[in-house]
C-alpha cells in the first residue's frame, strides 16, 4: 500500500527486488528492476525459497539462517544492485527494508536520504524493555541484537570495499537513516513509548475494513488456518495435529457448529479429512476474515495484522523471532494466545475452544476498533516527504 501510494501522490517509484515480485509491483503501478547479482529468492517453492527456514530446529537456528542468506551473507551484492539500479533510475531518495544491509551501504555511498522500513515491531532494545519486561515480551529483541553483533565483521568488510569507515555496532547503520518507519500500530508494540524521535510509527500498510464486520449469520462458526507460503521447521507435523484437533473439536460439546478452513494448499493430497475439514487453495485472507470466528496461524506480522484488524482473535503456533512476540502481545490485549508447535490436539481443541467463544471474540472486535481509530493513512507519506524536502533543502 505504502509504495502504491507515493506513486498516486506523484512521486517515481522504482522497485529493485527478486523477479517472484515483478508482476504484484507493476500492477500497483510502479516500475520495476530485478536483482542481478543478489540472490533470486521465490518462497513459494522450496526449490527457490533461499531462506530455508524448515532446515531450522530452533529459534537461534532461525536466526542464523536469516543473518547469513539475507541481512549479512548477499550484503555485498545487494549493495553494488542498489548502487547500479539507483543510478539507472536517478534516484533521490531511498527506503530499504531493516533486514537488507547492502542497499543501506549503497545509500551511505552515494550520500542519498534514506529511510529504514521496519515490517514488524521494533526489533532494538530500547528502555520500554529493559530488564524482566524484556524476558516477558519474548526472545526478538534479543535474538536480533545478537545477528547484528554476529553480522558486524561482515558488514564492515562491505563498507572497506565501498570505502566507507567501519562501525562500532551494526545498529549504526540504521542510525545514519534520516528516518525508520515502523509498519506497526503503537499499541501493539511495548517499544513504542521509548524509541528515538527518529522512528515514526506509520501503522501498518492495508487498509483496514471501514467498520469492525459483524459475523455474517449461520449456522457455522468458522476457523481459518493460515500458515505461511514458506515451509517452517517440522510443518507437517503441526498440520496433523491441527487436523486432528478440528476432528476432536467437532466431537465435543458445543463444538458441533464449528467450522475448518485450511488455506494455502497445505493438506496436500490428504485423500480423507473430516468432515468439518475444508482445504482452500491461496487466497487473499481479506476475502475470508470477515466470514471468520477463529485464526490459527504462525504469528507472521501481516497475519497477526490482519486478524487484529478485522476484530478476529487468533491461535499463534510461532517457532523464530517476532512470531514469539506476537503471541504474547495478542495475549495482553485479549485478542489471542500462543502456543507450542507441539502442542498435543487435546490441548489445542480445548484452546480452540475457548477462543472462539464469544466472549474472547468481543475482546478482539473492542481492540480492533481502538486500532481503527488510531490509523492515519497518510502516516508514511508524511515522512517520505519530509525527508525529501530535507534533501531539497540540503541540496547545492
Amino acid at each position: 500500500m505504502l509504495l502504491g501510494d507515493l506513486a498516486r501522490r506523484g512521486a517515481r517509484v522504482t522497485v529493485l527486488s527478486n523477479d517472484s515480485v515483478a508482476d504484484r509491483v507493476r500492477a500497483a503501478g510502479l516500475e520495476f528492476t530485478p536483482y542481478r547479482l543478489g540472490p533470486r529468492h521465490d518462497p513459494r517453492s522450496r526449490e527457490t525459497d533461499v531462506l530455508k527456514l524448515w532446515e531450522a530446529r530452533t529459534p537461534a537456528e532461525s536466526s542464523r539462517l536469516i543473518r547469513d542468506r539475507v541481512m549479512f551473507g548477499p550484503a555485498e551484492a545487494l549493495c553494488r544492485d542498489t548502487l547500479r539500479a539507483a543510478e539507472e533510475c536517478g534516484a533521490e531518495l531511498l527506503a530499504a527494508d531493516y533486514t537488507l544491509f547492502g542497499p543501506l551501504v549503497a545509500a551511505e555511498r552515494l550520500g542519498l536520504p534514506h529511510i529504514v522500513l521496519m515490517n514488524t515491531i521494533y526489533p532494538l532494545p530500547t528502555a520500554a524493555l529493559a530488564g524482566l519486561r524484556a524476558a516477558r515480551s519474548g526472545p526478538f529483541t534479543y535474538l536480533f541484537t545478537r545477528m547484528l553483533a554476529q553480522g558486524l565483521p561482515r558488514l564492515n568488510e562491505v563498507r572497506e570495499r565501498f570505502g566507507l569507515a567501519p562501525l562500532a555496532t551494526a545498529q549504526e547503520q540504521y542510525e545514519r537513516a534520516g528516518a525508520t518507519v515502523v509498519t506497526c500500530h503503537p499499541r501493539f508494540d511495548p517499544a513504542s513509548a521509548s524509541v528515538p524521535p527518529r522512528v515514526h510509527y506509520v501503522g501498518p500498510q492495508v487498509d483496514p475494513p471501514a467498520r469492525v464486520p459483524a459475523r455474517l449469520p449461520g449456522p457455522a462458526r468458522r476457523v481459518l488456518v493460515s500458515l505461511s507460503t514458506t515451509d517452517q521447521p517440522e510443518e507437517a507435523l503441526l498440520v496433523d495435529a491441527l487436523v486432528r484437533a478440528a476432528e476432536l473439536v467437532g466431537a465435543a460439546e458445543g463444538g458441533a457448529d464449528i467450522a475448518f478452513e485450511f488455506l494455502g494448499g497445505v493438506l496436500g493430497h490428504r485423500a480423507e479429512l473430516p468432515a468439518n475439514v475444508t482445504a482452500r487453495g491461496y487466497v487473499p485472507l481479506e476475502e475470508h476474515l470477515p466470514y471468520a470466528d477463529l485464526v490459527l496461524h504462525h504469528g507472521g506480522f501481516g497475519t497477526t495484522t490482519r486478524a487484529l484488524l478485522w476484530g478476529v482473535p487468533a491461535i499463534i503456533f510461532g517457532s523464530f523471532q517476532e512470531q514469539f512476540n506476537s503471541a504474547r502481545r495478542l495475549d495482553e490485549l485479549g485478542a489471542g494466545t500462543g502456543m507450542r508447535r507441539d502442542s498435543d490436539p487435546a490441548d489445542i481443541a480445548a484452546a480452540i475452544l475457548d477462543r472462539i467463544a464469544a466472549p474472547r471474540r468481543a475482546a478482539a472486535r473492542d481492540c480492533a476498533r481502538a486500532l481503527h481509530a488510531e490509523h492515519d493513512r497518510n502516516a508514511a507519506a508524511r515522512v517520505f516527504a519530509e525527508q525529501a524536502a530535507r534533501a531539497d533543502r540540503a541540496a547545492p
